[in-house]
Parts: C-alpha cells; structure tokens; sequence
C-alpha cells in the first residue's frame, strides 16, 4: 500500500547528554490510506522514521516515543482516508548491561498497566439504540477474548493471571438498521489494558500508555455517533394543487402546514392544518378555482416504503376535518364551466410522497386522492411540491 506524507519539525534542538532529561522534539506527520486504521498507522510510522533521520540514532542509542496524539482527519475526494499523527520523542543512551533495571519492570513482570491492541473486522446484532451501546459491548468482549487467548498462549499465562480491560477503539463503524433491529460493523484496532483478572471492570485509575503488541500507544478518539434512526420530526409545508382535470369536473386544490413524528425510520404519524377551495375545469381541462377558501385540519398514519437515508417513498391516509362551507352557486366564471352548489364534507385521502430523507432540508412530489364519494364529475388526484425540516 503506498501512503502520501509529509512532516513538520518542531523544536529540532541538540542536547547534550547528562543526568537531566532533555526536552522531547515534536514531529508531526500525515498520511493517506484506503483505511483509516492503516492512514494512522502508515503517519506514525513516517514521524518514527523522520525523527530517527533527524536526531541521528545510532546503535548505542534508541529512539524513545514520549508520546503520541492522532487526530482523523476523514475522507479526500478520492475517498481515501487521511490521519494525522503527532509525536514527541527523544533520544535516550541504551541501557548498558552493568545497568540496573527500573523495579516497575522487576516487581510487575505481569506488565500490568500496558496496552494491548488487536486489529479485525467484528460484527454483531442487536436491538437498535442511539448509540449501538448492546452491539458495541458484544463486539468489544469478542476482540477482547481473542486479544486475551492470544497474550497467554504467547507468554504462557493463565486466565487467572491476565485480565484484559476495554481501552477503546479506531476505526470505521457502520450501522445498519431493520426496523428495531441494528447490525453494527468495526474495522479497525481495538485498545485494552493489562490488568489483574480481580480489578478487571472495577479499577477506574487511568493506566500509564506503553507499547502495545501492534506498536500503537494512544488510545482512539471516540467515534462520531451514527445517524439517530429511532425517531425523526419533521416539519413541512405542501402545495395540493389541482390544476388539471377533465371538461366540466370538480377538482379540490389545497395548502397545508403540518408536523411528523417517524419511528425507526419506517412507521409515522402526522397532523396537518390548511385551506382548500374548490374549482371547475374548463373546455381546455384547465381548473378554475373559486375565490372563497375553507379551513381543514386533518391526522394520520404512514409508511416509509425504503430504509434509507437518501430518498424515500412515504405513503399516509389522513382523516381530513373540512369546516363548515357551502354555496349555492359555485361559479368561477370560465367557459364551459356548469355552475352548481357545492358543500365541504369531511373526508379520508391517501398520499404517496417520493422525496429526500437526511437531516436537515428535503424535497419531495406528492400525490393526493381525496376519496369523496359524494361529489359527481369529482377529480379526486392532485400533486404537488413538498418541503420539509427534518431533525
């Protein structure tokens, strides 16, 4: 895999070698990748690899990581990942064999405090959340126990030795939601520390960071939540209109204002209050409408026909509340346009809207029946664009 990087230094300054601790240099480095795990993995290995060259380590020196922060930067254009790393390190004089060695290391050959990492792809299901919390927890004991078998058989180790204890994770995560039900995919790496099998889950001190079994010592920055599929409102405003029908028919055109409430992406209920009028077509099929407008409100149920956050097809039946209007001789003054009384009733209608579903703005073409069975010469299908503020 070939990777694109480059390096700032900082704080490039000679020290001369005595009992005092000299000041880390900082390098930092960037790096893209068809991963996010390896862009991040391929940027400290730049910065490592620069800041060797650049203090000039020999064999009786080694080159000593102070610490590390990466930071994600997302996707470029051609849809590779991009991670930048930053580092401090410095060059400390190898430790001779008449040297002493620090008791932590004597008195915890265990290394219990250290990290451990293990890389893989994990998946689970479970019941759908916010978060993913169920889901997250199943797959992390998976990589967990995997990362555990793998410490005691290498250093031969039992389980009543070793424990393991959840450190993090980075990577990709994605959510695939099915009504209530969530499938919740990770690839990337998967941090844990070393701890006693008995302070396992209950020690909450942080532990010191040293190197882990893949090289990395940070632990992740949390992952950005996947999009809140439990419950979306929505806020629209449609224009009925009725704008075409067949010589000398009755066609009903409206304009609503209303409020949505969906579940899991898939069932809804909504309310609407609005104006309809009504109109007559002429020789031509061209709707005349009245001057006179009524009041309706109406509530209902709906559907979301796809399960995704692109576009999807919403159908609704409404019970509409027509106020009370009527007129003796609805007359909009067009040719070949029979004048006749008309009176508001109540009625259902059913809706079939195709439109945008994100967050934030869509658009939408809806189609609307008004199913009256009382009206003669009735067009009872309308259209119409729909706008809608989604949360």
């Amino acid at each position: 895999m070939r990777a694109t990087a480059f390096v700032l230094m900082l704080a490039m300054t000679p020290w001369a070698w005595s009992e005092t601790r000299p000041e880390p240099v900082s390098v930092i480095s960037t790096a893209f990748a068809d991963t996010q795990s390896a862009a991040c993995r391929l940027a400290f290995e730049q910065a490592e690899d620069d800041a060797r060259a650049q203090l000039g380590t020999g064999d009786t020196d080694r080159l000593e990581l102070v610490s590390r922060t990466d930071e994600r930067l997302g996707t470029t254009e051609d849809e590779r990942f991009e991670c930048q790393v930053e580092t401090f390190w410095l060059e400390r004089q190898a430790l001779t064999a008449e040297q002493p060695q620090p008791d932590s290391i004597r008195e915890d050959p265990l290394r219990l405090g250290g990290l451990e990492s293990i890389e893989g792809r994990y998946q689970a299901d479970c019941r759908a959340s916010r978060r993913g919390e169920a889901c997250r927890e199943q797959i992390e004991t998976e990589a967990g126990e995997a990362l555990l078998n793998r410490l005691l058989q290498r250093e031969g180790l039992s389980d009543d030795e070793l424990a393991l204890e959840s450190d993090g994770f980075e990577g990709s995560q994605t959510f695939d939601y099915d009504q209530s039900d969530l499938t919740l995919t990770m690839d990337g790496t998967f941090y844990f520390i070393r701890v006693a099998p008995e302070q396992q889950d209950t020690d909450s001190t942080p532990a010191p960071e040293p190197t882990g079994t893949q090289g990395e010592l940070t632990r992740a920055k949390p992952a950005k939540p996947g999009p809140m599929d439990n419950l979306d409102v929505t806020l629209f405003y449609v224009w009925d209109g009725n704008d075409s029908a067949s010589e000398d028919e009755l066609a009903l055109s409206a304009r609503r204002w209303g409020v949505g409430l969906w579940v899991d992406n898939r069932i809804g209920v909504s309310a609407f209050w609005g104006d309809e009028r009504a109109g007559i077509a002429d020789s031509r099929g061209n709707v005349h409408n009245a001057g006179d407008r009524y009041d309706i409100r109406g509530v209902g149920i709906g559907y979301r026909v796809f399960d995704n956050r692109s576009v999807t097809l919403e159908n609704m039946l409404h019970y509409v509340d027509a106020q009370p209007y009527s007129t003796a001789n609805l007359d909009p003054g067009c040719a070949a346009c029979t004048s006749r009384s008309y009176e508001a009733e109540d009625y259902f209608q059913a809706s079939v809207n195709l439109k945008t579903n994100n967050e934030g703005l869509n658009l939408g073409w809806m189609l609307t029946w008004k199913l009256r069975d009382d009206v003669t010469q009735f067009d009872s299908l309308s259209g119409g664009w729909y706008v809608e503020l989604q949360f």
